[in-house]
């Protein structure tokens, strides 16, 4: 029976480590998005609803990430291509070569 409950944990445990990689919300290439708001050239352009954004605004800070895409004109104009405005941006994702803003 004890077999079993740690076999019943470790599964959960790894579940939970599996969707966490899955999430496109995955706060542990934070650092390498933020850094990549300076050096990308172009962004993907997400449109998110208020419950992600509330998500989002958990593992962002906005404020930053917004101030960053209006020193970097590239992605300025990306997101204005796209449709949005610096102010909808509610978040981030990925690295240089793959970058998603999330604008509400």
């Amino acid at each position: 029976m004890k077999i079993l409950h740690i076999a019943a944990i470790t599964a959960t445990l790894i579940a939970g480590v599996s969707a966490s990689y899955a999430s496109p919300y995955n706060v542990m290439g934070g650092l390498n998005a933020i850094e990549a708001l300076d050096t990308a050239n172009y962004a993907t352009v997400l449109s998110v609803n208020a419950a992600e954004a509330r998500s989002l605004g958990f593992d962002n800070d906005i404020a930053s990430i917004q101030a960053r895409i209006k020193n970097n004109p590239y992605l300025a104009r990306t997101v204005a291509n796209q449709g949005y405005s610096i102010d909808q941006i509610v978040g981030i994702d990925g690295d240089d070569s793959d970058l998603t803003i999330y604008a509400m």
